[in-house]
């Protein structure tokens, strides 16, 4: 016999083949499972299994498919066949009984694992085994990456991308076809199927998936395992990405949810010339299962539109509702009911029999307003979406038509119609009207008003709009604010501010004294030389009751104007910051603990956010003062990123994270005597008995992540240098201040 082609370790699965190896498909009695006893080498012609009764037997080796391994290649034939086999006896009961089939969509999760055995397979070099006429070692060969690098990357790496959607993805999706759609065809030839001409998405149109990995798949068949348009935002909700492709906060909001989704289903419309495919979910799904902010508003309604308008006449409009008995997290008839009534509205919107889809360009992430058009025989149609703050605000929002007309949005509705005539372009934009200002009266707005307390107290100066009613408000000592009570839920509290003359903070703690969300606002950060709106999100418990402001810095000073508390998580219609001075710093991790820190302070500070696609490969962070994020139990006491603090990252796999935002320029690090964890604030290395010149006196040890020390006193130093993204562990006979940048 053939010896084997590659190693197996003991305790592996197998699947001895009984019966005629030529001869698929392979039936329950043609193949018995079975472990190794013992490791087997490659090219090993004999191995030891367990016949199943705790007695040692050995068996003949073999390549090919006498010996199957779980891991041992993508040929797939044998489940491909009987599969095939199974489904065409159901198939032809089906038929025997009267049955019609129009259209056929399956619900699968499964993939195709790419692991070194497939180069150790003889079918490796094999054409006929192949894709697109080359063995799979030839397609490898004729690929931007490695067979190596595709088995070593992780979720969004290009190479992962690259071989769900080109390699194993492909080979899954023709197996797939093969297996169901050839037959379903063979029976009923004009049957229509979720097959990859109706939902796939091509390299040049690549989409943010749910969890903020750019992603393509042309070669999809089945609903679940292609592009399902569920409203489904999951890790996206912290990751959006901006011009430069980084990555941004998105947040929730319906709105967003809605925009993205629209962004999705015109990738998946470009790639397939209109042969979109919508697979759509029942209302409350969306939340329990996502925890989105979508369900219970005018969004969910909104999303089923534009997706349903994103198809051709044509092609059916999927829905998905498995839980039909009831209960608050289930789906239930009436939910049924409500979405057809949504397709039936459009259909009489539209009152044609065909139509066109029109706009395919995918809108700008930074749009409050967005329309999808669709050209019948004799107009063209327009729905045109608005962000509202409020979902259920009952006024009208007007929206502007470039060609000078106007649409209403009445009260409680987040989108209307439009038409044109045919072949007529027009854009859309709008202004929000005002927000209510939670703050309990325009006693808030007066900084000297007995609702602040502030000892050091608050002088007027001129402020944006050119008036004189903003506040320069002293912070030492500490400048507080009555409590605001405030129900469960999450909440934006914004309020134009520009630096003073030293660095300050500004917090939002809960009346217990839990700080829930805050900032620092640096004396030479260039994004506060002039007046920008600041906002802090963040969430009221259900033990809270309300919170309130906090100010403070020593020796410092803050201006501040118009402070407002929004509910949600997307803040007020107003300009957006100032676009901060550009600062990029790449942190890489590995396996176990981090002491890492930053020299970039990140435009969007929320921990998530910073953290990005990386979160998934973290257990736990832990800041010096014990405060832990923890994504596995929903633990969150850091809240955000700060560059002045470091940060022991404990990692399950090797991943980074890039930090956008400004680099830190001057700045004053207070340490303690004894322990203190001190981030490095350069984008550079400093040789480490120069960062330390000014503190020499003081300094007993310094001490790095892997246990290496620099001890001046006794000459050792293992250290070499302070190296970017990197903190350290110092210790000092008495207080002292260290000066960045380290000279």
């Amino acid at each position: 016999m053939a010896p084997l082609n590659f190693a197996m370790s003991s305790g592996e699965k197998i699947w001895i083949q009984t019966g005629d190896p030529s001869n698929p498909p392979l039936t329950d009695s043609d193949v018995i499972p079975a472990y190794l006893t013992a490791d087997a080498a490659q090219g090993a012609t004999m191995l030891s299994i367990d016949d199943g009764s705790g007695n040692p037997v050995t068996i003949t080796a073999s390549q090919g498919d006498r010996v199957l391994s779980n891991t041992q290649s993508p040929w797939i034939i044998h489940a491909k066949e009987e599969v095939a086999n199974k489904f065409d006896n159901y198939m032809q009961g089906f038929v025997d009984a009267g049955g019609q089939a129009d259209v056929i969509f399956i619900d699968m999760e499964t993939s195709i694992s790419e692991t070194i055995r497939m180069s150790q397979d003889p079918r490796w070099d094999d054409a006929s085994m192949g894709l697109d006429g080359k063995s799979l070692k030839k397609f490898v060969q004729d690929s931007p990456y490695t067979l190596q690098e595709i088995i070593d990357a992780g979720p969004g790496d290009p190479a992962s991308n690259w071989s769900k959607a080109e390699f194993t993805g492909k080979l899954l999706s023709d197996a797939v076809e093969e297996a169901l759609f050839d037959v379903a065809q063979s029976h009923f030839p004009d049957i229509q199927g979720s097959d990859y001409s109706q939902t796939g998405v091509t390299e040049a149109n690549s989409v943010w998936d749910t969890d903020g990995n750019e992603r393509w798949n042309p070669h999809v068949f089945g609903t679940h395992g292609s592009h399902p348009l569920y409203a489904s935002i999951r890790q996206f909700s912290n990751t959006t990405p901006d011009g430069s492709g980084k990555v941004n906060d998105v947040g929730t909001h319906p709105y967003a949810v809605t925009h993205w989704q629209v962004r999705y289903v015109r990738g998946m419309h470009q790639s397939t010339g209109g042969k979109v495919m919508p697979w759509l979910t029942y209302e409350n799904l969306i939340d329990s299962f996502f925890n989105l902010e979508v369900r219970d508003t005018p969004y969910y309604e909104e999303h089923v539109r534009h997706m349903a308008l994103h198809t051709d006449s044509d092609v059916p409009v999927l829905y998905f509702n498995a839980r039909g008995d009831g209960g608050p997290d289930k789906g239930d008839d009436q939910q049924d009911l409500n979405f057809n009534s949504v397709l039936a509205g459009l259909n009489s919107q539209i009152s044609a029999d065909s139509y066109q889809t029109v706009t395919t360009q995918k809108p700008a992430w930074d749009t409050d307003v967005f329309a999808t058009a669709i050209e019948t025989p004799n107009k063209r149609l327009w729905r045109v979406t608005a962000m509202r703050v409020d979902p259920k605000d009952d006024r009208d929002i007007v929206v502007d038509v470039s060609n000078g007309d106007t649409v209403t949005i009445p009260g409680g509705s987040v989108g209307a119609w439009y038409e044109t005539a045919k072949g007529v372009d027009v854009t859309f934009s709008y202004q929000h009207p005002p927000v209510d200002n939670l703050l309990a009266s325009n006693s808030w707005l007066d900084f000297q008003s007995s609702v602040w307390n502030v000892p050091g107290g608050a002088t007027k100066v001129s402020d944006p709009d050119g008036g004189m009613d903003a506040y320069d408000v002293d912070t030492d000592p500490t400048a507080t604010s009555n409590d605001i009570t405030l129900d469960p839920g999450a909440y934006t509290f914004s309020v134009w501010v520009k630096r003073g003359s030293n660095n300050a903070n500004m917090r939002v703690m809960s009346v217990g004294g839990d700080r829930l969300a805050g900032t620092s606002i640096k004396k030479d950060d260039p994004r506060y030389a002039d007046w920008v709106r600041k906002r802090l999100t963040f969430e009221i418990g259900s033990s809270q009751s309300g919170m309130f402001v906090e100010l403070a810095g020593n020796r410092s000073n803050l201006f501040l104007y118009k402070p407002m508390i929004n509910e949600g998580k997307r803040a007020g219609p107003y300009a957006p910051p100032e676009a901060p001075s550009p600062g990029s710093q790449e942190i890489s991790l590995q396996k176990g603990g981090n002491l890492v820190s930053t020299a970039v302070d990140p435009t969007y500070p929320d921990l998530e956010a910073v953290l990005g696609g990386a979160t998934s490969s973290i257990a736990r962070i832990v800041t010096q003062d014990d405060q832990v994020f923890d994504p596995s139990e929903g633990t969150d006491e850091i809240g955000t990123w700060d560059p002045t603090e470091a940060y022991t990252i404990y990692a399950e796999s090797p991943a980074s994270f890039d930090v956008e935002g400004t680099v830190v320029g001057a700045e004053e690090v207070s340490l303690d005597a004894g322990w203190n964890w001190l981030p490095h604030l350069g984008s550079t290395s400093v040789p480490v008995d120069q960062a330390f010149d000014t503190i020499q006196n003081d300094l007993v040890m310094v001490k790095d992540e892997a246990g290496r020390v620099y001890r001046p006193a006794q000459g050792t130093d293992q250290i070499g240098s302070l190296e970017p993204g990197t903190a350290y562990k110092i210790l000092l006979e008495t207080p002292v201040t260290l000066s960045y940048p380290l000279e």
